[in-house]
């Protein structure tokens, strides 16, 4: 199928800026990637800076929706939150192998700190998205008394959310294409620190 030519601006864009560098990547450089004129582009878009915000509400919708929606889902968190933890990892570890989810990751966890829009995206979409999410998952644990009452569930989930965020960090800051060995390793680490964050505040832990 042929490969419309704003699609085709939005994917050599990403690829440039995760590679390179928001900054350092011209209009003028993705026309000549894509094969067509520089005047071309404002056609699809009106700036470079719109071509990232697309790419960045990309990321958004592509992760949109709250698995605790479900009933079912919310049933095995308090059921089993380990299980709830794996299936919940194992699927985004399938969301983020693919390819333009990773570039996306690398380009925020390396130009965070240079573009603004990419700082407060985030700040307010995967930061704080993620902790208030797990915020929920653990105030519902609190409830169900799987964990101690006297927890904060926001600080708990800082804690898992943190770790995380590091472990993937180190790697898009070491390699400069996605080694997936790594990253399934990192999976398993961020999984065994998990359970292990997770017994230490369970309510029915050994004295």
């Amino acid at each position: 199928m042929k490969i419309q030519t704003k699609d085709k601006i939005f994917d050599v864009a990403l690829d440039l800026f995760s590679k390179k560098g928001y900054d350092s990547v011209s209009i003028r450089t993705i026309a000549s990637e894509v094969g067509i004129k520089e005047s071309s582009i404002y056609n699809h878009y009106s700036s470079k800076k719109e071509i990232l915000m697309s790419i960045l509400k990309y990321f958004e919708e592509y992760f949109q929706g709250n698995p605790l929606d479900d009933e079912n889902v919310r049933k095995l968190l308090e059921k089993n939150p380990e299980e709830f933890y794996h299936q919940g990892s194992e699927m985004f570890k399938q969301q983020i192998f693919e390819e333009k989810i990773l570039k996306i990751l690398k380009l925020i966890f390396v130009q965070m700190y240079q573009i603004d829009e990419i700082k407060e995206f985030f700040l307010n979409e995967i930061l704080g998205g993620s902790v208030a999410f797990w915020s929920d998952v653990f105030e519902i644990l609190i409830q169900k008394n799987v964990i101690e009452s006297d927890c904060s569930p926001n600080k708990l989930a800082e804690m898992y959310f943190g770790f995380s965020m590091f472990k993937l960090w180190e790697i898009f800051l070491k390699h400069e294409e996605f080694p997936k060995a790594e990253i399934e390793i990192m999976f398993d680490e961020v999984e065994e620190y998990h359970k292990f964050l997770l017994n230490s505040v369970r309510a029915d832990k050994d004295d």
